[in-house]
């Protein structure tokens, strides 16, 4: 079997060039005419400058043995190329929402240093050396059988560019620790980007109040917040704490809570926002706190826990009275066993005749409700946001 491709590394300068020289084909057939937006082309320098990797460059390659020249086709990344000859030629500038060191300046305005790190930067080519064009279409087409579909979030991350997807994303990676460590995520859903949705979804929370998870209103946020994020600055500040509290707050025990998940831990984010700052909308009473509340909070969030805990109790009871034990001997077991923990004290009279009863309160019942069906709607939202509020206001107001 010959392999038909081979990988070189080709540096911007090379590119440059051979782009000087009349040997590099940036329009071949095989490429749309579809044009980055300049807050792409800004993002991929700020890629550059930092870096980073961007995706390999297809390139078909042909020397012709009478001229001896070479002639370099892009057959993929034509885009990533046209951007970065531009900078080098000073067609664009860097923006101050991708890089705020760099920013505002054009390649001629940059240091020497960051100069020659951009002209030095290597990119990663798979070679088509003298392959006809019915091959190369077949490249692509197998290329593309394993391309996977792109969920809602990585389209966005491909069309958006600006203030607020800086924000998402800056955010989302800097946490990265706290999604993955307290098991909020899991490695397959960082790779799709569940983390960055999610960060999406907090933000706009605190921007516009509890909203519902909707693929519409996320994807009109990004749009209408390309441009300007309004209080950035100060909502990724808010972020930050909100998030800082919430682990001084469960001090390592996230993990093992139930709201570690997505589902509680938004409500739970914003019930924290709400104390500290506001949430819009919300009609609450609030209470800001310092780290020295972190643990009477602690013991007021853990009555969510309590919920699932008295939900299991309760099936399992079920489960034995569905086998054929008494109701008073289950009661009694009970009884003894909260006696032991000393939980309540010993009692000498009779106890009354056990009765079957919702182990939840009517306030819990709503909340476990709201959780239990379609928690991603926006006023089940609310009602978990607000159960968590009150519990958290009460013990600050103590």
């Amino acid at each position: 079997m010959q392999q038909r491709f081979h990988n070189r590394s080709f540096s911007a300068r090379d590119f440059e060039e051979s782009h000087e020289k009349g040997e590099l084909v940036l329009a071949p057939k095989f490429q749309r005419r579809d044009v980055w937006p300049d807050k792409a082309r800004s993002y991929l320098i700020d890629t550059i400058i930092r870096g980073k990797p961007i995706p390999k460059i297809y390139m078909r390659q042909d020397v012709n043995p009478k001229t001896r020249r070479t002639t370099r086709e892009i057959v993929d990344g034509q885009q990533r190329l046209r951007s970065v000859l531009s900078f080098l030629k000073d067609g664009f500038m860097v923006s101050k929402t991708h890089n705020e060191e760099h920013g505002g300046k054009y390649f001629s305005e940059l240091d020497e240093d960051t100069q020659r790190d951009i002209l030095s930067y290597e990119f990663s080519v798979d070679l088509l050396q003298d392959m006809p064009d019915q091959e190369v279409y077949d490249v692509f087409a197998r290329l593309n059988t394993y391309s996977m579909t792109l969920n809602a979030q990585e389209l966005r991350h491909a069309k958006w560019f600006g203030e607020f997807r800086t924000s998402v994303y800056g955010l989302a990676t800097e946490f990265m620790t706290f999604w993955q460590g307290n098991g909020v995520f899991l490695d397959r859903d960082v790779l799709r980007m569940a983390e960055a949705e999610f960060v999406s979804e907090l933000l706009m929370a605190m921007s516009l109040g509890i909203r519902g998870k909707s693929k519409r209103s996320i994807d009109n946020f990004y749009r209408d917040h390309d441009d300007r994020f309004p209080r950035r600055k100060t909502l990724e500040r808010q972020f930050r704490q909100t998030m800082d509290d919430i682990g001084g707050i469960m001090e390592g025990s996230l993990r093992e809570s139930s709201l570690s998940g997505p589902p509680l831990l938004y409500p739970f984010f914003c019930a924290v926002y709400h104390m500290q700052f506001g949430l819009p909308e919300m009609t609450l009473p609030r209470c800001p706190f310092k780290g020295e509340a972190y643990p009477k909070l602690r013991i007021a969030v853990a009555k969510v826990d309590e919920i699932f805990e008295k939900l299991h109790e309760e099936e399992h009871r079920k489960r034995r009275l569905e086998a054929g034990e008494s109701l008073e001997d289950i009661e009694e077991e009970a009884r003894r066993a909260e006696e032991a923990s000393g939980e309540v004290e010993a009692e000498e009279e009779e106890a009354p005749e056990a009765e079957v009863t919702d182990p939840l309160s009517p306030d819990q019942r709503r909340f476990y409700r709201a959780y239990l069906t379609h928690w991603v709607h926006a006023e089940n939202r609310r009602i978990l946001t607000e159960y968590m509020c009150k519990l958290m206001y009460a013990v600050l107001e103590e």
